[in-house]
């Protein structure tokens, strides 16, 4: 697999050209932490969203990592979450 990694700032556009499609996020899309320093006893993590079919993971580069993958993964379901209020990603589509 390979990883692309962006700056917090582009979120929003790399959630939309990797994760959407015909607007609406793939529901097989798949949030996860990549270990920043592996191997390491003071290691970290940062949030990552991984992209069905190719073979794909974005890897989301701040100034400090979480401690837990569970903290980086919580942490960009928080933002992706503020991102669709704001209306700049679609995670799914409103009731009609």
């Amino acid at each position: 697999m390979s990883t692309i990694s962006i700056p917090v700032r582009h979120i929003a556009s790399a959630w939309r050209e990797y994760a959407q499609r015909d607007g609406v996020t793939d529901p097989n899309v798949e949030l996860v932490a990549h270990e920043v320093t592996p191997g390491k006893s003071r290691t970290g993590y940062r949030p990552a969203f991984k992209v069905p079919g190719t073979h794909l993971s974005i890897e989301v580069v701040s100034s400090q990592p979480h401690r837990t993958p569970a903290g980086a993964i919580q942490w960009l379901t928080w933002m992706l979450e503020r991102l669709h209020d704001n209306g700049n990603i679609t995670l799914h589509r409103e009731a009609s």
